[in-house]
């Protein structure tokens, strides 16, 4: 024979310990929501404007370049001297987007 109850449970209060406890759980979650917002909607410098920035890997490690105005034309006439042809295309491709000419000889 089955019994069913007769009584529906009612809930119980939260003390006031456990709802400061939920309200610091909320808190967090809200603080990493718009941390992780910031961080996909923010954009890394980029070539533009007269500027590069390139980031060129290599056997040990990887070298950022950021250069503006006079240095960053200068870079970009001797790209194909001064870098593996790996890197120049990088850099060429940065300077490009730049809007500077690139020295297309040797």
């Amino acid at each position: 024979m089955l019994i069913m109850p007769t009584e529906t449970a009612t809930l119980r209060r939260l003390s006031k310990r456990e709802r400061w406890m939920v309200s610091g759980v909320i808190g967090v979650v809200a603080v990493i929501a718009v941390f992780l917002v910031l961080s996909f909607t923010s954009s890394g410098p980029t070539s533009s404007n007269g500027c590069i920035y390139a980031t060129v890997p290599a056997a040990t490690g990887a070298e950022q370049i950021h250069q503006c105005g006079a240095t960053a034309r200068a870079t970009c006439q001797s790209v194909r001297a001064a870098y593996t042809p790996e890197a120049a295309q990088t850099v060429a491709a940065a300077c490009r987007k730049a809007g500077l000419p690139v020295r297309s000889g040797s």
